[in-house]
């Protein structure tokens, strides 16, 4: 690496430097979101908790569930962003509606549960007054009690924007809001070929971590810490030569490569190595060729052994079948796509300590009945688990500090222990990015577009 010291800091690396500009895997143009750094109280003072409360999460898209949560009408699911709650539940008309988990009499929650059906509407347990799943007033209980200028108001349930993208069914409580499509932007026609909308959640992992919910997006928008905390995965990984691309509206993509030894490692066909080919049916103990060679052998096994096994890889490109390209959907999605799944990290804040927020890794895949038909072991699922997809995933809470999320997730929830408490330190005068950490910027700098406009 030494002889790229020379290299213009602004600049990344192309995973592929001869794919065409209309290539998805093309490298975006460069965007400067400067050098300043990062100030330290966004992390942990209380004041920016409550203004990201009305100015962000009350403006952006959030990811509340997936359309199969809600098969049929009077279906629903509760989803919760900080102090809010809400219902998301399909209506007799087919459509995917979501409210606001509070009945607009007196206040009180409408559901407690994550989930459940209530075909006849929702009953408020304060009151009994019942809603349609339409969020009309069903039954006022004792209606000639309320003066008329009371009964005159709106009594609805409160809806929010509800939009879809391959499956995934997002919220929006501001109702000038753009469409959710435009905010997605290339990852729209990026994600074409994975077919997300067939893929099932087989296990959703859910943790309570000791920092700031923009500690944890910081840590996982960049490959530059792996070396320190995660050598383990050096051997299969290449951390450095990563390829960053910065879109509109706060999206990036990093795209790592897999079945690749990183740079500071030895340049030789390892054990881990060896047993990445082993997984796709490559003999180690036949392959004679170098290191760099193991990448393009395993993109190949991989073809092939789809083709054999009935599976249609025909609309990817090699470099998918490998390597990790990792997109952020701001303010709080991380989707890791590959053509067997997606490994999904999701960040939400604490209702109320900023101190804290709720961390979910979610694995989805293909469902499969073949046996043969095994998801890569970069997704973390034990050994034994069911695949076939005909039962819906339990969120499963853990406490960070027993394990259980994984050994890359239990290094890191440590670490941004730490890091929430040094950030708060007197002598910490703000984050100080190198180019490797450009999602990070592009992050922060639309955030602070958010942040700067009054509620």
């Amino acid at each position: 690496m030494d002889s790229e010291t020379q290299r213009d800091a602004r600049l990344t690396w192309s995973v592929n430097p001869d794919a065409p500009a209309t290539s998805n895997e093309a490298k975006a143009p460069f965007v400067d979101n400067g050098a300043g750094p990062i100030s330290p109280e966004r992390y942990f003072a209380t004041d920016w908790m409550e203004r990201e409360r009305s100015q962000l999460w009350a403006k952006v898209w959030n990811w509340a569930a997936r359309e199969e949560d809600v098969p049929e009408p009077g279906d629903y699911v509760t989803f919760t962003i900080g102090r809010e709650s809400f219902i998301i539940t399909r209506a007799d008309d087919g459509r995917i509606r979501a409210y606001f988990n509070v009945c607009p009499h007196r206040g009180n929650r409408l559901v407690k549960e994550d989930s459940g059906s209530r075909p006849d509407g929702f009953t408020c347990p304060f009151h009994n007054w019942r809603f349609g799943l339409d969020g009309a007033l069903d039954k006022l209980t004792d209606p000639e009690t309320f003066r008329p200028e009371a009964r005159c108001r709106d009594l609805s349930l409160s809806e929010v924007r509800c939009e879809s993208w391959e499956g995934f069914v997002f919220i929006n409580m501001d109702p000038n809001a753009e469409p959710l499509l435009d905010t997605l932007g290339p990852l729209v026609a990026h994600a074409k070929p994975y077919r997300l909308r067939d893929m099932r959640i087989l296990r959703r992992v859910q943790a309570v971590w000791e920092s700031n919910w923009k500690v944890g997006v910081d840590g996982f928008n960049e490959a530059y810490h792996v070396h320190a905390v995660h050598p383990q995965i050096l051997p299969i990984f290449n951390d450095y030569h990563a390829q960053i691309d910065l879109y509109p509206h706060g999206m990036s993509r990093m795209v790592t490569k897999f079945a690749h030894a990183s740079p500071r490692m030895q340049d030789e066909v390892n054990a881990a190595l060896r047993a990445t080919m082993c997984e796709v049916g490559i003999d180690p103990d036949t392959f004679d060729g170098p290191m760099e060679a193991v990448r393009p052998a395993v993109q190949a096994a991989k073809r092939a052994r789809a083709a054999r096994l009935g599976l249609d890889y025909s609309g990817f490109i090699d470099n998918q079948l490998t390597d990790d390209w990792n997109y952020f959907i701001f303010p709080n999605i991380q989707m890791g796509i590959h053509p067997e799944g997606v490994s999904l990290l999701y960040f939400r804040p604490h209702a109320s300590d900023p101190r804290r927020f709720i961390f979910d890794v979610i694995v989805m895949l293909h469902p499969q009945e073949n046996p043969e038909i095994l998801p890569p072991a970069y997704m973390g699922l034990p050994e034994g688990w069911d695949i076939s997809g005909r039962e819906p995933a339990v969120t499963e809470h853990i406490d960070w500090r027993d394990g259980g999320l994984g050994e890359v997730f239990d290094q890191d929830s440590s670490l941004f222990a730490d890091i929430q408490m040094g950030i708060e330190s007197a002598g910490f005068r703000g984050s100080v990015l190198s180019e490797q950490e450009q999602r990070i910027g592009h992050f922060h700098a639309e955030l602070d577009r958010y942040m700067a406009h009054k509620a």
